[in-house]
């Protein structure tokens, strides 16, 4: 583990030890607390970068390869809160364009796949949603 040596004010150490303050574990729970605080907003930030990156193969799909009734059963979810949903890919071309954007095996064509409530899906169905509200 790695070493961190502080210099303080003797009259401040003086003052937290009289207190009975361990400096040590002042500056222990100070860092464990900014750490959690930079890996939080580190992670706020990769979910904002994966939605985006999801919008627009969304997007792109919706815009280029979308039959009218797959956009329509993607662009239903937009406006539904859901955790997990299934599509099959024989009808419906957008489990193929997701796999291709996370660079995922195809699904087989008559078998339900599912696409799972994270910053990468939501942002590929609001994507499409997004094209359907235009047309």
């Amino acid at each position: 583990m790695p070493k961190v040596i502080l210099t303080i004010d003797h009259e401040l150490q003086v003052d937290l030890t009289d207190a009975g303050l361990d400096i040590e574990q002042i500056c222990l729970t100070a860092l464990e607390a900014e750490g959690v605080h930079v890996r939080a907003k580190q992670a706020e930030a990769d979910d904002t970068v994966l939605y985006q990156r999801g919008f627009e193969a969304g997007a792109e799909w919706a815009t280029n390869r979308a039959q009218p009734a797959e956009l329509e059963e993607i662009a239903e979810w937009a406006s539904v809160r859901w955790r997990q949903f299934s599509i099959i890919p024989v009808r419906n071309s957008f489990a193929y364009a997701y796999c291709e954007s996370v660079r995922q095996d195809y699904p087989r064509r008559e078998e339900p796949f599912f696409l799972t409530n994270d910053s990468f899906s939501r942002g590929m169905v609001d994507g499409a949603a997004a094209v359907k509200s235009q047309t």
